[in-house]
Protein backbone atom coordinates (compact mmCIF):
# COMPACT_ATOMS: atom_id res chain seq x y z
CA UNK A 1 0.00 0.00 0.00
CA UNK A 2 1.28 3.47 -1.16
CA UNK A 3 2.01 6.13 1.67
CA UNK A 4 -0.11 9.18 1.17
CA UNK A 5 0.89 11.25 3.85
CA UNK A 6 3.52 13.37 2.23
CA UNK A 7 0.87 13.83 -1.23
CA UNK A 8 -0.43 16.51 -2.74
CA UNK A 9 -3.36 17.32 -5.27
CA UNK A 10 -3.01 19.97 -7.47
CA UNK A 11 -6.06 20.78 -9.82
CA UNK A 12 -6.14 23.10 -13.33
CA UNK A 13 -8.27 23.41 -16.19
CA UNK A 14 -8.02 22.22 -19.62
CA UNK A 15 -10.06 22.61 -22.46
CA UNK A 16 -11.48 19.12 -21.24
CA UNK A 17 -12.22 20.05 -17.77
CA UNK A 18 -10.77 20.06 -14.51
CA UNK A 19 -7.56 17.65 -15.01
CA UNK A 20 -5.11 17.14 -11.28
CA UNK A 21 -1.82 15.75 -10.27
CA UNK A 22 -1.23 13.69 -7.10
CA UNK A 23 2.53 13.92 -6.27
CA UNK A 24 4.76 14.04 -3.31
CA UNK A 25 7.70 16.33 -2.76
CA UNK A 26 11.73 16.22 -1.84
CA UNK A 27 12.19 14.52 -4.15
CA UNK A 28 9.71 15.65 -6.05
CA UNK A 29 7.84 12.29 -7.41
CA UNK A 30 4.39 12.36 -9.60
CA UNK A 31 2.14 9.71 -8.33
CA UNK A 32 -0.67 9.93 -10.68
CA UNK A 33 -2.69 11.64 -13.27
CA UNK A 34 -6.34 12.45 -12.59
CA UNK A 35 -8.07 13.00 -16.18
CA UNK A 36 -10.52 15.96 -16.88
CA UNK A 37 -14.16 15.95 -15.74
CA UNK A 38 -16.81 18.31 -16.25
CA UNK A 39 -16.77 20.44 -13.19
CA UNK A 40 -14.69 20.51 -10.15
CA UNK A 41 -16.40 19.41 -7.64
CA UNK A 42 -16.82 15.78 -9.52
CA UNK A 43 -12.55 15.75 -9.95
CA UNK A 44 -12.59 16.74 -6.24
CA UNK A 45 -15.23 14.00 -5.15
CA UNK A 46 -12.94 11.34 -6.87
CA UNK A 47 -10.25 12.21 -5.17
CA UNK A 48 -11.67 12.06 -1.84
CA UNK A 49 -12.84 8.45 -2.21
CA UNK A 50 -9.40 7.64 -4.00
CA UNK A 51 -6.64 9.36 -1.98
CA UNK A 52 -6.08 10.91 1.36
CA UNK A 53 -4.04 13.99 -0.16
CA UNK A 54 -4.13 17.78 0.45
CA UNK A 55 -3.57 20.74 -1.68
CA UNK A 56 -0.54 21.70 -2.94
CA UNK A 57 1.62 23.04 -5.24
CA UNK A 58 5.18 22.21 -6.62
CA UNK A 59 7.01 24.18 -9.47
CA UNK A 60 7.58 20.87 -11.17
CA UNK A 61 4.15 20.08 -10.43
CA UNK A 62 2.93 23.06 -12.15
CA UNK A 63 5.28 21.93 -15.17
CA UNK A 64 3.77 19.00 -15.49
CA UNK A 65 -0.13 20.55 -15.67
CA UNK A 66 0.87 23.25 -17.84
CA UNK A 67 2.25 20.73 -20.44
CA UNK A 68 -0.99 18.60 -19.99
CA UNK A 69 -3.02 21.82 -20.31
CA UNK A 70 -0.93 22.63 -24.11
CA UNK A 71 -1.92 18.76 -24.78
CA UNK A 72 -5.69 19.88 -24.41
CA UNK A 73 -4.89 22.63 -27.04
CA UNK A 74 -3.29 20.56 -29.57
CA UNK A 75 0.19 20.03 -28.41
CA UNK A 76 2.40 17.04 -28.29
CA UNK A 77 3.72 16.26 -24.68
CA UNK A 78 6.51 14.07 -23.58
CA UNK A 79 6.91 11.70 -20.19
CA UNK A 80 8.83 13.23 -17.83
CA UNK A 81 10.24 9.52 -16.82
CA UNK A 82 12.76 10.91 -14.19
CA UNK A 83 9.04 11.98 -12.15
CA UNK A 84 6.81 9.29 -12.70
CA UNK A 85 6.62 6.76 -9.88
CA UNK A 86 6.68 3.20 -11.42
CA UNK A 87 7.22 1.31 -8.29
CA UNK A 88 4.19 -0.22 -7.94
CA UNK A 89 3.92 -1.65 -11.38
CA UNK A 90 5.73 -5.05 -12.60
CA UNK A 91 8.63 -5.08 -14.86
CA UNK A 92 5.82 -6.38 -17.95
CA UNK A 93 3.40 -3.86 -16.72
CA UNK A 94 6.07 -0.99 -17.35
CA UNK A 95 7.24 -2.72 -20.62
CA UNK A 96 3.60 -2.33 -21.47
CA UNK A 97 3.74 1.47 -20.51
CA UNK A 98 6.91 1.97 -22.13
CA UNK A 99 6.00 0.67 -25.70
CA UNK A 100 2.06 2.64 -25.10
CA UNK A 101 4.60 5.98 -24.90
CA UNK A 102 5.97 5.50 -28.19
CA UNK A 103 3.32 6.08 -30.20
CA UNK A 104 3.45 8.57 -32.15
CA UNK A 105 0.77 11.79 -31.60
CA UNK A 106 -1.82 11.31 -34.04
CA UNK A 107 -1.32 7.57 -34.42
CA UNK A 108 -3.26 4.43 -32.98
CA UNK A 109 -2.35 0.90 -31.95
CA UNK A 110 -4.34 -1.72 -31.40
CA UNK A 111 -4.34 -4.05 -28.20
CA UNK A 112 -2.97 -6.48 -29.85
CA UNK A 113 -0.17 -4.47 -31.82
CA UNK A 114 1.18 -3.87 -28.12
CA UNK A 115 1.09 -7.21 -27.08
CA UNK A 116 2.99 -8.38 -30.61
CA UNK A 117 5.42 -5.65 -29.81
CA UNK A 118 5.90 -6.45 -26.13
CA UNK A 119 6.41 -9.75 -27.29
CA UNK A 120 3.78 -11.67 -26.29
CA UNK A 121 1.35 -11.89 -28.98
CA UNK A 122 -1.31 -13.20 -26.74
CA UNK A 123 -1.37 -10.84 -24.73
CA UNK A 124 -3.97 -8.64 -25.25
CA UNK A 125 -6.40 -8.62 -22.44
CA UNK A 126 -3.23 -8.37 -20.13
CA UNK A 127 -2.32 -5.16 -22.39
CA UNK A 128 -5.79 -3.50 -21.82
CA UNK A 129 -6.05 -4.52 -18.03
CA UNK A 130 -2.56 -2.69 -17.57
CA UNK A 131 -3.48 0.48 -19.53
CA UNK A 132 -6.53 0.44 -17.38
CA UNK A 133 -4.43 1.09 -14.17
CA UNK A 134 -2.60 3.56 -16.54
CA UNK A 135 -1.31 5.98 -13.61
CA UNK A 136 -0.12 8.56 -16.21
CA UNK A 137 -2.74 8.99 -18.53
CA UNK A 138 -1.81 11.64 -21.15
CA UNK A 139 2.07 11.43 -20.16
CA UNK A 140 1.66 7.65 -20.98
CA UNK A 141 -1.17 7.76 -24.05
CA UNK A 142 -3.13 5.04 -23.08
CA UNK A 143 -5.90 6.75 -25.28
CA UNK A 144 -4.26 5.78 -28.06
CA UNK A 145 -4.96 1.94 -27.80
CA UNK A 146 -8.23 0.97 -29.90
CA UNK A 147 -10.09 -2.31 -30.31
CA UNK A 148 -8.73 -4.23 -33.75
CA UNK A 149 -12.42 -3.50 -35.17
CA UNK A 150 -11.04 0.23 -34.59
CA UNK A 151 -13.45 1.46 -32.00
CA UNK A 152 -12.39 3.82 -29.40
CA UNK A 153 -12.85 1.26 -26.69
CA UNK A 154 -12.82 1.68 -22.87
CA UNK A 155 -11.22 4.11 -21.45
CA UNK A 156 -10.83 6.03 -17.79
CA UNK A 157 -12.13 9.15 -18.79
CA UNK A 158 -15.07 7.42 -20.80
CA UNK A 159 -15.08 6.33 -24.38
CA UNK A 160 -16.37 9.81 -25.49
CA UNK A 161 -13.55 11.71 -24.04
CA UNK A 162 -10.96 9.18 -25.64
CA UNK A 163 -12.82 9.87 -29.25
CA UNK A 164 -12.32 13.21 -28.33
CA UNK A 165 -8.61 13.24 -27.12
CA UNK A 166 -8.51 11.05 -30.81
CA UNK A 167 -9.85 13.54 -32.87
CA UNK A 168 -7.69 16.09 -31.53
CA UNK A 169 -4.88 14.57 -32.45
CA UNK A 170 -6.00 13.86 -35.74
CA UNK A 171 -6.66 17.56 -36.00
CA UNK A 172 -10.65 17.52 -36.43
Amino acid sequence: MQDNSNSYHLIFQTDFGYAGLIFREKPFVLSKILLPRVNKKLLLSSLEKAESVKAGSNKNARNVSESIIAYFKGKTVQPCWEWMDMSQLTALQKTVLLAVADIPYGETRTYKNIAETISRPRAYRFVGTTLAKNPFPILIPCHRIVKSDGSVGQFGGGSEQKRKMIELEAGR
